[in-house]
């Protein structure tokens, strides 16, 4: 099986992010398009396949909040934390894909989800599937 690609990017915000341990850009389809350093191709594709559950679920779960608020504002980025204070971050793109960090206990979720939202903003997507 081919190897899933590194994204640079990914990388960067990984190393430069207090907590951040590993970054994940998953296609709207729940393909894996590209990882930070350290994400074996297996840990990738499963969690391509839970992040595009939880994508499908936190979108839809904006629409419905939308509807209710008669309000229309994006989807910002979802946190999912474990009783051990680990997190996983996700931000949808333009595109419909989705970025997603894991973050150690005492991760900077502020950090994590500003610069999540920074690189969906300017098409880290597009760039990726050029």
């Amino acid at each position: 099986m081919n190897s899933h690609s590194q994204l640079p990017v990914l990388g960067d915000l990984v190393a430069g992010t207090v907590g951040a341990v590993a970054a994940i850009h998953v296609s709207s389809e729940g393909l894996v398009l590209g990882t930070s350093p350290g994400v074996g191709r297996d840990e990738a594709d499963t969690w391509a396949a839970l992040i595009s559950g939880l994508g499908a679920m936190s979108s839809r779960s904006v629409g419905i909040v939308g509807d209710l608020t008669s309000g229309e504002r994006p989807w910002g980025h979802s946190v999912i934390e474990d009783r051990a204070g680990r997190t996983m971050t996700l931000v949808g793109a333009a595109d419909h894909s989705m970025l997603a960090v894991v973050g150690a206990e005492g991760a900077d979720l502020g950090e994590i989800a500003a610069r999540l939202i920074v690189l969906a903003d300017h098409g880290l997507a597009p760039a990726v599937a050029a």
